[in-house]
């Protein structure tokens, strides 16, 4: 399996998760049996915040991910944030329609921060990756 099929499932994957959190009829997750009650703290103290992380994962991956036809190399960042602006935006839309969750315009702000960190990590370490890899003159 290559790097990039590899990566897009995960982002997939990740987006999915993401929805499914973000559609819980409770935002205290408490309440799901298979959150690990350590984690399930930390997201009820940082409720916002808790939007951005797994944005910043998912930024990570868009260095790996297949670069759509047509498009350069700083235009596919950007192309990769939309994205991720988009799914956000879809989860937090998806909240008007549960009677216990709410729409928060921040969260999408928190999402599209967290997939920007994201991607500019992982430009970072591709950078620094190829400069220690680089041959020696």
């Amino acid at each position: 399996m290559s790097v990039k099929l590899f990566s897009g499932i995960c982002a997939a994957i990740g987006i999915l998760i993401v929805f499914y959190l973000s559609w819980l009829p409770s935002p205290d997750f408490h309440e799901s049996w298979y959150f690990p009650s350590v984690l399930a703290k930390w997201t009820n103290v940082h409720g916002r915040l808790r939007t951005g992380v797994p944005f910043v994962f998912l930024g990570l991956l868009t260095e790996f991910l297949p670069r759509p036809k047509g498009i350069t190399p700083p235009s596919f960042r950007f192309f990769y944030l939309l994205l991720l602006t988009f799914a956000v935006t879809i989860a937090e839309v998806g909240q008007l329609f549960l009677s216990h969750r709410h729409f928060d315009l921040m969260d999408i702000v928190w999402g599209a921060a967290g997939g920007a960190a994201g991607i500019v990590l992982s430009m970072l370490w591709k950078r620094i990756f190829s400069i220690i890899t680089a041959p020696k003159q």
